[in-house]
């Protein structure tokens, strides 16, 4: 019992804590306006890889020599579904309302369910499929509000590309858990990611009735700088140390925490509160994500006599 509730215990811990890093970078993104989006992806990227690349820099070496060439491919590739990913996120949530982009991040844990089935055959529970039904019927709600205020279905649907983006890119990242230690498999996968941002930076065409690269604004480099520490460092370590010891429905609360907690600080620090057909698609969402998160699942076969 007493282990029971040690359990309980951490698992409550980490779901706050790692929520609350998540929830600081739509809010402070947003506020970072008119810094370019794409700019806040390649610097939270850049300096997170730049920050483990020192903390690990002994373990680094021989860990990036270890790797196979077809391993080596994989991170690359892990990187560039991570830049997209965040490119999609950043670019959709400067373009649609934050409520809106943050009740949509909500489908995350049901994005991996479905990468999960369509590319390595793992079918979901009927539970899960009933919670992927729930969650569209709430992503489609949340659509319906676009044309209000700064509510965008353009953004809506960049932040759902970045939705299966995710889910493709943890599908991936699934190779990797046993050839690098989370910290270094972070370091190698950030700073693969920062360059193939860095590259768009210099070829994607841009508006020219819109704020310059560089200099950013003083508030975006802070920013930036805040975004790069707490959510992708301290947040992504959080999960990646948990995902090790903890039920994965546990780590899969984090995505709803986060939306929650960008959802109240957005309304509190930024006065962005969110329309009625918001609220009511993202509690739908919230639904269905945690019937799809605490659903059973079945026990593994018995090995053959």
């Amino acid at each position: 019992m007493d282990r029971e509730r040690k359990l309980r215990a951490e698992s409550a811990l980490f779901v706050l804590f790692a929520s609350a890093c998540f929830a600081v970078s739509g809010p402070l993104a947003r506020w970072a306006r008119p810094t370019d989006p794409l700019l806040i992806a390649f610097g939270r990227l850049a300096l997170a890889a730049l920050v483990l690349g020192a903390i690990d820099a002994r373990a680094l070496g021989p860990a990036l020599r270890g790797l196979t060439s077809r391993q080596r491919l994989t991170v690359l590739a892990a990187g560039a579904l991570l830049a997209a990913h965040f490119a999609c996120f950043q670019i959709g949530l400067d373009r649609t309302s934050l409520p809106a982009a943050v009740s949509l991040v909500s489908l995350e844990p049901l994005s991996v369910v479905l990468c999960a089935w369509v590319i390595l055959g793992m079918r979901p529970s009927r539970p899960e499929q009933i919670g992927v039904m729930v969650a569209t019927a709430g992503a489609v709600l949340v659509a319906r509000g676009a044309g209000k205020g700064e509510h965008r279905l353009a953004g809506d649907l960049l932040v759902l590309a970045a939705v299966a983006l995710y889910g493709l890119y943890l599908t991936v990242a699934r190779a990797l858990k046993d050839a690098l230690p989370a910290r270094s498999y972070a370091a190698l996968v950030y700073a693969s990611a920062a360059v193939m941002l860095a590259f768009a930076l210099a070829v994607v065409p841009r508006d020219p009735a819109a704020a310059s690269i560089w200099p950013p604004p003083d508030r975006g480099i802070v920013a930036i700088a805040i975004i790069a520490l707490v959510p992708t460092i301290l947040g992504h370590t959080a999960v990646q140390t948990a995902a090790r010891t903890l039920p994965p429905a546990i780590v899969a609360l984090v995505s709803p925490g986060e939306t929650l907690g960008s959802i109240v600080l957005g309304a509190v620090f930024l006065h962005e509160i969110p329309a009625a057909t918001e609220i009511t698609g993202a509690l739908i969402i919230l639904v269905g994500s945690a019937i799809a998160i605490f659903a059973p699942r079945p026990a593994p076969p018995l090995p053959a006599a």
